[in-house]
Formats: C-alpha cells, structure tokens, sequence
C-alpha cells in the first residue's frame, strides 16, 4: 500500500511539474492543443490599447474608427482601418519567430515584431517597445 502510495505521489508531482510549464506566453493560457498558428490565423480587431501599462483605448478610438486584420494560415495579411484621413488597405506577411514567442509582421517591406503576451482562438495580445515606450494592443476576433 505504501508502495503504491509513493508511485502515485511521483506520478501526480511529475504531472503537476509538466504542466506548469507548458506556458508559453505570460498572460496564458497555460496549456492548449489547438496549434499556435491555428490560433494566430484569424479575423481580429483591437480591443484596447495600453502605451505603458495606461489604457489609451479612447485616444486611438478617436483617430482610427474601424480596424480588421485578417492573418490567414498560409501567413498572409490584410490590415485595413479608417482613419480621420481615410481608408487604407495594406497586405503583407506574418511569421512566428523567437521560438513562437513573437510575431513578425512584414507590410511594405517594413518588419514589426511584437512579443505574444496572450493567444487564444479568440484573443490575442501583442507587446512591443518603441523609443522607450510600450505599445500594447488587445485583439479579439472579428
């Protein structure tokens, strides 16, 4: 019985230490079958918007009324919005990189790279620093 005990005590630790690792991204989830690339591709609009760490989700409402990107399976994009100017269309590239930590995208012949902070089927957050500034955008799908 004591034998048994143990075995399944080693069993149970050994699970627990496997999936709390599974983590990948900072803000989760935790653990998930469905492959990042078939979370990545997908039809999103933002959410919200945080430059360091404070919610500046009114500010870009007030100079971009409308936003898809739309980020297929075979890595490509379509980025479209409306801004006080006018409407804009672009297409380009994505691509996992850093282990699929990041995500790069390519629009115009110019590279973005965002840290993934979240990807799930429905939510994605992306990070990146600029000129000392952090940049963060809460996707969700379309």
């Amino acid at each position: 019985m004591q034998k048994r005990t143990f075995t399944l005590l080693v069993i149970f630790s050994a699970f627990i230490l496997i999936f709390s690792s599974c983590g990948k991204y900072e803000d989760g989830p935790a653990l998930s079958v469905i492959p990042k690339k078939s979370r990545v591709a997908n039809i999103w609009k933002i959410e919200k918007v945080f430059v360091n760490d404070v919610d500046r989700t009114s500010l870009y409402e007030a100079f971009i009324s409308t936003y898809k990107l739309e980020l297929t399976k075979d890595e490509k994009l379509t980025e479209t919005y409306t801004n006080t100017l006018g409407s804009v269309s672009e297409n380009g590239t994505w691509e996992l990189t850093n282990s699929n930590e990041d995500i790069t995208f390519t629009i115009s012949g110019t590279k973005t790279t965002y840290k993934i902070m979240r990807l799930k089927m429905n939510e994605m957050w992306l990070e990146r620093t600029d000129a000392g500034q952090k940049f963060t955008r809460h996707y969700v799908t379309f």
